[in-house]
């Protein structure tokens, strides 16, 4: 499926196209949605500032959220990315190519990745990977990622395009039930970007 949008400015002139091509499939074991989204500048230079929020997100059911003694909720999610790292604590603000959320539910292993493909604009992409279910991939922010790692002199990171410039983002969204091993998500990432 492939969508054309146009964004809006205050004066309703068109400041930005997206085009948006949506592939969906079932592989086995696991659904997989395909998303390749290119934004390009009309007739203005149009800037993206330098933001914590945005870009790609899903939000989880509570149950996949992570876990946390907090909650009254019972949450049972735990996040991996491509380095190994797990948690929110030790995923949040960091750059990776992919990034999974796994928990349990009715006594079955499920899951979401989200990858994010190696010709994307600003690849490899920081993860706003929150506990509580906020699941997003930023290629476009920076500073308070850097800020929140307790990174030195943090750098803000805008995107200007010029009229006629596109930035393009591609993303898998793969959801899964049963246990998948760190191998697995490692082919499923070469696997798309090589598509």
């Amino acid at each position: 499926m492939t969508t054309l949008s146009h964004w809006i400015g205050k004066d309703h002139k068109a400041l930005l196209s997206e085009t948006r091509k949506m592939e969906f499939s079932f592989i086995k074991d696991r659904y997989i949605f395909d998303f390749d989204i290119v934004l390009k500048a009309l007739n203005l230079p149009v800037t993206f500032e330098d933001t914590k929020e945005g870009m790609f997100a899903v939000r989880v059911a509570d149950w996949l959220a992570e876990k946390s003694n907090q909650s009254e909720i019972q949450n049972t999610g735990e996040y991996l990315n491509a380095e190994g790292d797990r948690t929110e604590k030790n995923i949040w603000g960091k750059r990776s190519s992919w990034v999974r959320l796994e928990g349990e539910n009715d006594g079955k292993r499920i899951g979401i990745a989200i990858y994010h493909h190696p010709e994307s604009t600003n690849y490899p992409t920081f993860w706003h990977a929150r506990g509580y279910g906020c699941f997003a991939a930023n290629p476009i922010g920076q500073f308070d990622f850097q800020k929140g790692r307790h990174i030195e002199q943090p750098e803000k990171r805008t995107l200007t395009l010029q009229p006629g410039e596109e930035a393009k983002f591609k993303f898998r969204v793969t959801i899964y039930e049963g246990d998948r091993t760190f191998e697995n998500f490692n082919k499923e990432f070469i696997n798309f970007s090589r598509k």
